[in-house]
């Protein structure tokens, strides 16, 4: 899951490229955590992820890694 949150994070400082990125390493995630405890889309983490959608297409907040973030905070609370 690391490894599609950081590909996400990178793929998202391209300005335009960003738009269509987000929605695909949401559903990527989403199938990768899919069956498991790490899920991001459980009833007590999607508040989290869709704040992270947000932030991912605000021009200057994408800086910040937030779906590499996300991805260690959702194996941290297990």
């Amino acid at each position: 899951m690391y490894a599609i949150a950081i590909i996400g994070d990178l793929f998202s400082l391209i300005p335009f490229v960003n738009m269509i990125t987000t929605p695909m390493t949401a559903i990527a995630l989403g199938m990768a955590g899919a069956g498991t405890k790490h899920s991001i889309y459980s009833d007590g983490r999607i508040g989290a992820t869709l704040l992270v959608m947000v932030l991912e297409i605000l021009p200057v907040a994408s800086i910040i890694p937030s779906w590499t973030i996300r991805v260690y905070l959702a194996k941290q609370n297990e």
